[in-house]
């Protein structure tokens, strides 16, 4: 079965949070992970479900949604540190991508059709 390339430990350390699990007698490899960041106006949430590989992704500013991903079976989601800079790679396919970042500020950045 092939499950994320990201740990449990390393989302732990990207989010700076414990995750909420859809059920707490399951592996969190086999669960479905919750992890929520709110700052100022705006609220993130991130939904992993490792072994299925889902992502579920959503921005709120002012209680209104402003951006959504709900992607099914993702090639993978790959956490990388650089220089104490923490990303999390959402590789939809071989084309496209999604990279984000939550130190000092949200960023949600997409490469759609990219080799």
């Amino acid at each position: 079965m092939k499950t994320i390339t990201a740990q449990e430990w390393e989302l732990l350390s990207f989010f700076e949070m414990e995750p909420e699990l859809l059920d707490s007698t399951v592996p969190w490899i086999f669960n479905d992970a919750l992890y929520r960041v709110s700052r100022e106006n705006y609220n993130f949430s991130f939904a992993v479900q490792p072994s299925y590989r889902d992502v579920r992704l959503i921005l709120s500013i002012d209680g209104k949604i402003a951006y959504e991903l709900s992607a099914m079976g993702v090639d993978d989601v790959i956490y990388q540190k650089e220089d104490g800079h923490e990303t999390i790679e959402i590789r939809v396919d071989h084309r496209n991508s999604l990279m984000l970042t939550m130190k000092s500020s949200i960023q949600i950045r997409q490469n759609w059709g990219l080799e």
